[in-house]
């Protein structure tokens, strides 16, 4: 089952490395009295917003194929509302009711993010996998460069931590924003685009590799689409056969919504697939 609850995490992170590959291979931080995560350099440290706009919901139906059948599994609901200078993201991801008696999933991220740069202000992970559960807050104090860590099986048994942290840092959600937020005129003079996101206080660098573009790209029930494509490096583990594979296609609009994300596992493949989209900014360059 750990397959399972990997791949529909996966989908929930996106662009972003999944749960059981990130605990199998953590990055190494080094301790100086407090749990230290490593400065980094990139280019998401202040961003405009040009892509969504307040109210956004996009939903995602998630697949697992094996021996060629595609089994659809469950949903993720992605939402985003502002709130003066601040913006307040969430993401549900649940598997479907018929499936519940297999592996249960319910989980929910809730980010508060800086309106002007992107950046989290506050992050709420709530994890309800099967038998396995996890709560994890973090409030940033970025002109201390400390964020305060409360991380446990459940929010009573949570501990409290405080560790340093790089003023850029992201977070699950904030990243997949960002990325989105990338000026089109970038994708002509580079390919690879990099952040830190910040995760069970540990730093993990996202690269995502530009492929190039593809035409009348179809999404079942939504419509054909031109594209992005994009490919984000993985590490290689348990799960993920190399690190490479997965690949995500993006509407090439200014609203850079992603619209398929597929990736390889150990056992057949993963899929997500938008269903359906509200209140986007621009209209849909969809046909």
């Amino acid at each position: 089952m750990r397959d399972f609850r990997s791949y529909f995490v996966l989908a929930l992170l996106y662009f972003f490395l999944p749960k059981a590959s990130i605990e199998d291979h953590p990055v190494s931080a080094v301790e100086t009295g407090r749990e230290v995560v490593e400065e980094s350099t990139n280019d998401y440290c202040r961003v405009n917003n040009r892509t969504f706009r307040d109210g956004e919901v996009l939903t995602y139906k998630l697949y697992y194929n094996i021996n060629f059948i595609w089994i659809g599994a469950g949903t993720v609901t992605f939402k985003i509302n502002q709130w003066g200078n601040k913006y307040y993201a969430q993401a549900i991801g649940k598997t479907y009711g018929g499936y519940d008696w297999i592996f249960k999933v319910r989980d929910t991220f809730h980010s508060v993010l800086d309106a002007s740069t992107l950046l989290p202000i506050q992050s709420t992970r709530i994890v309800n996998e099967g038998s396995y559960t996890k709560y994890d807050q973090v409030n940033y104090m970025r002109n201390s460069r400390l964020a305060e860590s409360t991380m446990g099986k459940s929010r009573a048994s949570a501990e409290s931590k405080i560790i340093t942290i790089d003023q850029c840092v992201h977070d699950i959600l904030s990243t997949m924003y960002a990325f989105r937020n990338t000026p089109i005129e970038s994708l002509a003079s580079q390919n690879k685009f990099e952040l830190d996101m910040l995760l069970d206080r540990k730093k993990y660098p996202i690269t995502l590799t530009y492929k190039g573009a593809d035409d009348q790209t179809k999404v079942k029930g939504v419509g054909s689409f031109d594209t992005y494509v994009f490919e984000p490096k993985l590490i290689a583990g348990n799960i993920f056969k190399e690190e490479g594979g997965m690949k995500i296609w993006v509407s090439r609009d200014r609203n850079k919504v992603p619209l398929i994300i597929e990736s390889p596992i150990s056992v057949g493949k993963v899929k997500a697939i938008l269903i359906d989209h509200k209140n986007l900014r621009y209209e849909t360059l969809g046909y």
